[in-house]
């Protein structure tokens, strides 16, 4: 493999948009290695450890972002250890949900991430990673549909479907006073309610905190559909959190926290490739192209949490949906290449290289033979 700079930075700056877009990053890397005629597997020891070092800058960009919620979290969890209960606030009952909503993904990706990853290696399948594209824009606007629905029903529908900011953007509001409690739920905790300690069944403007440990768990399980490429992981676990009760920009929040381990191990799980790359010589042609495009897919990473979490304050899910179904659509119809990697990759092939040497061969062979014999 031959990556070149500006292939690197290409694909650097793609990885930091369409991994937290909801529009599939795995997606569109196969895609544009199929239209630009990109000849490398992902199962290349030095592709591999170039791609393990964009997954980190997208890894780190999410921590960045998220730094002071995932202080309350990682206190929270020392909390849990200290009293030797699970949940005793909004702030332990998010970092809980956040495990909930992970160990499946994480369960299903390590049994199935390999197999997927070899089978789309072959660019006779890109036609497929169209159809999923559609698939995940249906789904999106499935989602919008549903969630509006379920608005109206509640008699919640309204310009802005905003609630006050998650506890875990509060460290005060980790543990609210009895109090104010009372004054807010007509006397109740906040989290006692319902069976689970949620808001009002019918609520769409629920909280994070708000979901029982199953519902994070299904919501962060919706991202084990991400393992498919065309199927964002941030679409599908967004339309999940909606169709639970969250608001677009709850549901966008919990969709990155639950993402920032995610890609941070799969990533972690394959740092292994970096030493078998340069063990095998190949550690310093690869370093400096891999770090710029690292340093560009986190800045893109940044920027683009910065946008979409805005974004969702107001906004749907829809035009991003448009998107991936007109993009799905125009890789079924032109971007077909036969399984076997003729066609467009024909270029590869050892006839092209030797000057059509390796079709004459078996002539040459049968010549030498009957002339020994």
């Amino acid at each position: 493999m031959h990556l070149h700079f500006w292939q690197a930075l290409l694909l650097g700056i793609l990885q930091g948009f369409s991994e937290l877009f909801p529009v599939s990053s795995l997606g569109h890397t196969i895609i544009v290695k199929a239209a630009l005629h990109w000849h490398f597997s992902r199962s290349n020891h030095r592709f591999l450890a170039f791609v393990v070092a964009l997954h980190l800058a997208t890894a780190t960009a999410l921590v960045i972002y998220f730094w002071k919620e995932w202080k309350v979290v990682l206190l929270a969890y020392l909390g849990s250890l200290k009293r030797r209960k699970l949940i005793y606030n909004d702030a332990s009952k998010f970092a809980w949900l956040l495990v909930a909503g992970t160990i499946i993904v994480g369960a299903v990706g390590l049994a199935l991430e390999k197999h997927l990853r070899i089978l789309f290696d072959n660019p006779g399948f890109v036609w497929l990673v169209g159809v999923f594209l559609i698939v995940n824009g249906v789904v999106m606007v499935a989602g919008d549909y549903l969630k509006r629905r379920a608005l109206q029903e509640t008699g919640e529908a309204g310009p802005r479907e905003n609630v006050p900011a998650s506890s875990t953007n509060n460290p005060a509001a980790a543990a609210p006073s009895e109090s104010s409690a009372a004054a807010t739920t007509g006397g109740r905790s906040p989290l006692a309610g319902d069976p689970g300690g949620n808001a009002p069944v019918k609520s769409q403007r629920k909280r994070t905190e708000d979901l029982t440990l199953i519902q994070g768990g299904m919501v962060g399980s919706a991202q084990t559909f991400a393992l498919l490429p065309g199927i964002s992981r941030s679409g599908v676990t967004i339309v999940a959190g909606i169709l639970a009760g969250l608001t677009y920009e709850e549901a966008c929040r919990f969709a990155f926290m639950l993402a920032t381990p995610v890609i941070g191990a799969a990533a972690l799980l394959k740092v292994p490739a970096l030493f078998k790359s340069h063990a095998h010589g190949h550690g310093h042609s690869i370093l400096a192209i891999t770090l710029v495009a690292a340093i560009a897919a986190g800045i893109t990473a940044y920027f683009s949490i910065k946008f979409l979490m805005k974004y969702f304050e107001t906004r749907k899910l829809w035009p991003f949906a448009i998107y991936c179904m007109v993009l799905g659509a125009l890789v079924v119809a032109f971007l077909r290449v036969p399984a076997n990697g003729a066609g467009s990759t024909r270029a590869h092939t050892p006839a092209a290289h030797t000057g059509g040497a390796a079709v004459r061969l078996p002539a040459k062979r049968a010549a030498a033979r009957r002339a020994v014999l």
